[in-house]
Order: C-alpha cells, then structure tokens, then sequence
C-alpha cells in the first residue's frame, strides 16, 4: 500500500514538473504570418461599405527590407457589412490581416451621416481590435486619406497620430478614441470628433490638415464646430489644458494682437431652478501667460494687467456664447448639462429627460470668466530696460 501510494505521488510529481514544458499562448500567432493593419477607412458604398485598410510592409520597414518597396499596401473591398468588406479583404492579403495595433480610424462624413454604430460595434466586438485607436472624420473620401503617402513618416496614418495628438495640446479640434465614444454618445451628450482632410503644401505635395470638430447626435453626423467653437465647448468641459488664445490689443487703432499662452483652465458647472425654469451657470478660471504684446511696449503696469486681463476674459467668454449660439440653433447638448440637471435632480431629470430636445435650445445659461496673467512681474522688468 505505502509502495503504490508513494508511486502515486512521484507520478503526480513527475506530471507536475511536465506541464512547465508545456505551457503556451493558445492564441500566439507567428510575425511573418500576418499583416498589420495600421488605419482603417470606412466610406458608403453601392451595396453598403467600403473598407479601406492600410497595411505596414513589414518585409521593406526592416533593416534587411526590399529596396524601393512600399512601406504600406491598400486593400479597399466593398460588402453590405463591414465584417463581410473585411472579410473579403482577407483575401487580397498574402497574410492574415492583424488588426491590434489600428492606430486611427477614419470616417467619412457620408458614413457618419448614415449612422456611426453599425461600424463601430464591429470593431467594438472583434476581439483583436483595441478600442484605443482614434476616430477622425473627413469631408472627403475616407479612401482617399487612407491611400495617401505624406513622406513625413514611414507609415501615413503615423503621422495623422502624430498631428491629432499635438493638436489635442491646442484644445482646438477633438480628441476621442473608440471607448471614450462609446461611453460618451449614450445619454443627452452630443460627442464631437476631429476632422481631416488633404491639404497640399507649398511643394504642391498633399498633407493632413486637421481642423474643426464634428458634432454627433446618436450616432450621426450633425454638423461642424469651428476651432474657436470647438475651443468653446472644451472651456465648459474643463478640457482646455495648453494653447494660444488671441485678442486685439489695447489700442484699437492698432491691427497687432495680443498673444496670451494658457496654463491652466478650470470649469465649473451649476444648475438651479428659477421660476420653475432650469439655469445653468458656468464658472471659467483661467491663468495664463502673455507670450506676444508688441502693441504694449513700456505700459505695463498693474492698472494695464487689469485691463489686458478684462481683453483675455471677454475673448474666452466670447468663444464659450459662440459655441452655445451654435450647439442651440443645432439642438446638440455638447456640453453635457443634460447630464448635469440628471445628477443634481435625477426625480426631476425623469420627468424632463424626453422633452430635452424642446427645452435645451432655450436653456439659459450665465458664463462667468475670471482670467489672470501670471508672468507681469517679468513683462514688467522687460518694458523697463
């Protein structure tokens, strides 16, 4: 008994130690089996979508690479679905297509006219795909972004990264990825998404220029907010982090500008009931910097701050009242104040909260701005020499 008992236990032993060796990824897949798809494109089509996806040529971004290769290939197919597109675009690659390292993903306004979801729960359901990569929207043909060779880096979609994510310091276009839209589009709130379109340099060679924000209501497209108007929505977001803000200058006779760097903005939201009526109150405080006031000269002093200060805080007040003038002549809650009068009167939010397309292009809303220079001890010592 002892003898088949200790059997027992050096074969459960030995069984143990084996398994070490045997251990794997079950999903692991082979680098030079795939291609990976670094940008997407979705445009409308005949018989439903066009799928536009660029692919790294891995064989010419290696040290060891074919030379004169292209660093990406297109493979645009055509389906009633996206997963039928795709699944056809499978076909036109040597290799299976890797979709985890999809860096941007890019919509034409015709598509996001039709309806956002039905492409975006694809990529929201398939289990390779990250839901981290960026969403653009473009005026034009979302194709022809995706084939579109910038030079600037290896692979194009690289560099339309690159410039949403040093645009997203200006606070002057959208920044969303595809969690935060899909979190953010539920509800009143109306998301906004960055736009692209093809430039052409002075080398007449194209390039992305990124501008504007697109707004969207559901799931669809509604219409465009200007930089300035974009701007606007991110000071009652309390999304305005960095950038330059310019404002005439003191003397109106004179075209200069003042240039004032932004360091910090903080935003406050507060709502109350006046004679039965919701009132939002927005509370902007801002510091920042004077970068460029040539106009100036030798004047500052603490009497002048006041008044350059009174300039900076009239030009964020006015950006804040365009954004509203146009989020309520579009009926868009872009700001999120449905979600606001939902968390401070959540009974009464239920009883309002299908009539908020009636009540919100007339909600009334005070903007109250405070905005401080903090460098003028410095400027000061300048105008002085």
């Amino acid at each position: 008994m002892r003898c088949s008992r200790l059997q027992k236990m050096i074969s459960i032993c030995i069984l143990c130690f084996l398994c070490f060796f045997i251990v794997g990824c079950w999903n692991r897949k082979e680098i030079e089996t795939l291609s990976f798809v670094i940008a997407v494109g979705i445009d409308p089509s005949e018989s439903g979508y066009l799928v536009s996806s660029q692919v790294a040529n891995t064989a010419a971004l290696t040290k060891e690479g074919v030379k004169n290769a292209p660093n990406f290939f297109v493979y645009s197919t055509p389906g009633k679905t996206i997963f039928d597109a795709i699944r056809d675009a499978t076909h036109n690659s040597p290799n299976k297509l890797f979709w985890s390292h999809t860096k941007v993903l890019v919509l034409s306004e015709k598509t996001a006219r039709k309806g956002l979801m039905p492409v975006l729960e694809f990529f929201a359901r398939d289990a390779e795909e990250r839901r981290n990569f960026l969403l653009v929207i473009t005026p034009q043909k979302a194709k022809d972004i995706i084939k579109t060779d910038v030079k600037t880096t290896l692979i194009p979609s690289m560099t339309l990264h690159q410039l949403l994510e040093g645009y997203k310091v200006s606070s002057q276009t959208a920044y969303i990825n595809l969690n935060d839209f899909l979190r953010d589009h539920h509800g009143t709130t109306c998301p906004l998404i960055p736009v692209v379109h093809l430039v052409k340099n002075q080398g007449g060679k194209q390039g992305f220029a990124v501008s504007k924000a697109a707004i969207i209501k559901g799931d669809k497209f509604i219409s465009y907010l200007t930089p300035s108007e974009t701007r606007g929505a991110f000071w009652v977001q309390e999304k305005v982090k960095s950038g330059i803000l310019e404002t005439r200058c003191l003397n109106q006779s004179t075209k200069e500008r003042i240039a004032f760097e932004i360091f910090k903005a903080e935003s406050k939201i507060k709502v109350e009931k006046r004679f039965g009526k919701f009132v939002i109150t927005v509370k902007i405080n801002e510091k920042g910097s004077i970068a460029e006031a040539s106009c100036l000269k030798n004047e500052i002093n603490p009497i002048k701050i006041k008044e350059v200060e009174k300039l900076k805080k009239e030009a964020i007040t006015k950006e804040i009242e365009a954004a509203l003038k146009k989020a309520q002549k579009l009926n868009t809650d872009i700001f999120g104040f449905g979600e606001v009068i939902h968390r401070s009167y959540p009974k009464e939010w239920k009883k309002i909260e299908k009539e908020w397309d009636e009540i919100f292009p007339a909600l009334k809303v005070d903007i109250k701005v405070e905005s401080k220079i903090t460098n003028n001890t410095l400027i000061q010592r300048k105008g002085q020499k």
